[in-house]
């Protein structure tokens, strides 16, 4: 007997490429939810809308290369907080070289952290879904 699906994003990132992989059922592979653009980490579906709540914190920024990472991650986890607030998604696992992950939990409110079930510091943006989902899988709860 199958038990019950569970709606997990798997979100690859770094400080300039994401996107985010849908996994429904542990024993099965991952999809990829389609972004605005490469360039733009936000749901296509979503139309511009994002959650309210991203902190927006003055962090030292010493480059213009810096600032736009920081804002491409922010914008990246709004995009996760409207998914949560949608219910598109049950969970999150986080996927991200280190300072991008640092970024990334700054810019996640409480309730997406409550979403978290697991985070993997390494950066698979260059990766193919396959070989994302097989590192990712092992990581994850047994639910």
């Amino acid at each position: 007997m199958r038990d019950e699906t569970r709606k997990t994003w798997i979100v690859v990132a770094d400080g300039a490429h994401a996107r985010i992989l849908l996994n429904s059922h542990r024993d099965e592979g991952v999809s990829e939810l389609p972004l605005v653009s490469k360039h733009d980490p936000r749901l296509a579906h979503h139309h511009g809308e994002l959650a309210a709540g991203v902190h927006h914190e003055v962090v030292h920024k010493p480059t213009d290369e810096k600032r736009g990472e920081d804002k491409f991650l922010s914008t990246l986890a709004a995009t996760v907080q409207t998914g949560i607030a949608r219910k598109e998604c049950d969970q999150i696992v986080l996927v991200a070289p280190a300072v991008a992950m640092g970024v990334l939990r700054k810019a996640l409110n409480k309730d997406s952290h409550k979403h978290i079930v697991a985070e993997i510091v390494h950066d698979y943006t260059h990766q193919d879904n396959p070989t994302v989902w097989k590192h990712v899988k092992e990581k994850m709860p047994l639910q």
